[in-house]
């Protein structure tokens, strides 16, 4: 592992490893960290809205992750604890020949498909094993040590970088370690991500991506375009494998055995309501939610990006949508400081650009969403029965709503020039806030 480097990244989720392609492609230094031996198949995010499309493609990724993704045109369901539906939200353009749907494909799949594309770029290295344990600015301001150390090897190892990016998600050790608060909260419960080995729109007449509302059985039902032997699979001859995530109290037993048992309890009465009931929970994972965003973007020549600078409850996939947005943005900022010399404030108007959309539309966003689930108050009950009409009867709703994710990534920072025009939106795209606000759903934002 090189000891020097222009950026070092730390972190090798699809936001770290986002970032390092767009930089390899310019052909800048770079360093990219994993504390973890490879990358960890896990019940985590594997949604991916239309707003990260466009910079999926500018990076020339697109076509390989449309490859290996299954591409969602049922859109969104709401359904009750009988599975019958609610309501349903197209989330494709019917007017695009390009995309027409949503992207579901595991968070270490999508890593993969990255990592494969950045060996084209030998300015970037990738080295898994090595957590940041310490970070320090030059005295002259002019760069970051970081150090880093190995479970394998008990020698710490130093890098010295000109910037460093901390992608090392919500309990991220560059962010401790710059002493930056994350304000905000985490939810009382835990949420189970299952994996399950079961045919849900056979037996369940479920759709691809599922929202179950209740104020207690709420949850996330969604297919991962997988089989069980982890291969692509639509629906053809295996078993199809689905994601299933529900909350539980988080003083419950937590051994591996524990949660497992309880998974198979809780699906086969909460989740499978018509079918034969044979299914095979494969993993169950615990994981903590949050609606928590750092104090700063930007500190000195450390920067934060994803779950490191912002965290929020996963309905709806806007987590990894932003931290995607994060990693296009920065990139571009990176590479137009680093490479053609533009002063280093752009780096902070990147960084405050992305800190105020989570603040101001992503956490509002899945807030609403998560709301909608599990509201029984009568002023949530009402609103969520109004954004159910609305959908229900209004043909132009779901392009409003459509447009309302565009506000996910305002400011994209590419260079001024013809391959990389910055982003202007229709003014659709910003009707959503005036649209919502006239119907009393605000806060129900999808």
């Amino acid at each position: 592992m090189k000891t020097k480097t222009t950026v070092l990244i730390v972190g090798g989720g699809p936001v770290g490893l986002l970032m390092a392609l767009r930089l390899g492609q310019a052909g800048i230094d770079t360093l990219i960290v994993e504390k973890h031996p490879s990358f960890q198949p896990a019940t985590r995010a594997m949604v991916y809205m239309p707003v990260v499309i466009s910079a999926l493609t500018k990076l020339g990724l697109y076509e390989q992750v449309r490859s290996a993704a299954y591409l969602n045109q049922d859109g969104v369901y709401w359904r009750d604890t009988d599975m019958k539906p609610l309501a349903r939200l197209p989330l494709g353009d019917p007017q695009s020949s390009q995309f027409n749907g949503v992207l579901q494909l595991g968070q270490w799949k999508m890593s993969s498909i990255i990592s494969a594309e950045l060996k084209q770029h030998p300015s970037v290295e990738l080295c898994f094993g090595y957590g940041c344990v310490g970070v320090q600015e030059d005295v002259d301001g002019k760069g970051v040590q970081v150090l880093l150390q190995s479970k394998d090897d008990p020698t710490d190892t130093l890098v010295h970088a000109e910037y460093v990016v901390g992608c090392d998600g919500a309990n991220s050790s560059v962010r401790k370690a710059m002493c930056i608060p994350y304000e905000g909260f985490s939810y009382p419960w835990k949420m189970i991500g299952c994996d399950v080995l079961y045919d849900f729109p056979k037996q369940e007449g479920l759709t691809p991506l599922n929202f179950v509302v209740d104020e207690i059985d709420w949850a996330v039902i969604a297919y991962t375009g997988e089989d069980e032997d982890g291969k692509p699979d639509f629906g053809r001859e295996k078993t199809p494998l689905w994601r299933v995530a529900y909350i539980e109290d988080s003083d419950l037993p937590s051994g591996k055995e524990d949660f497992l048992s309880r998974a198979r309890e809780r699906i086969s009465t909460s989740y499978i309501k018509h079918g034969d009931g044979k299914f095979n929970v494969i993993r169950a994972e615990p994981y903590t939610n949050h609606q928590r965003c750092a104090a700063q973007a930007r500190k000195g020549r450390v920067l934060l990006a994803g779950d490191a600078l912002h965290s929020n409850n996963p309905i709806s996939g806007l987590g990894l949508t932003s931290g995607i947005c994060d990693a296009f943005a920065y990139g571009n900022a990176l590479v137009r400081v680093i490479k053609d010399g533009e002063d280093e404030s752009l780096l902070a108007t990147c960084a405050k650009s992305r800190r105020d959309t989570w603040l101001n539309v992503t956490n509002e966003m899945s807030q609403g969403n998560l709301n909608r689930l599990r509201a029984v108050d009568t002023k949530g009950v009402a609103m969520r029965e109004g954004f159910f009409n609305k959908l229900n009867s209004d043909p132009s709703f779901p392009a409003v709503i459509r447009g309302g994710l565009e506000r996910i990534l305002p400011h994209t920072f590419e260079a001024p020039h013809p391959m990389y025009m910055e982003a202007q939106f229709h003014p659709r795209s910003t009707n959503i806030v005036d649209g919502l606000s006239a119907l009393g759903m605000k806060s129900q934002t999808v």
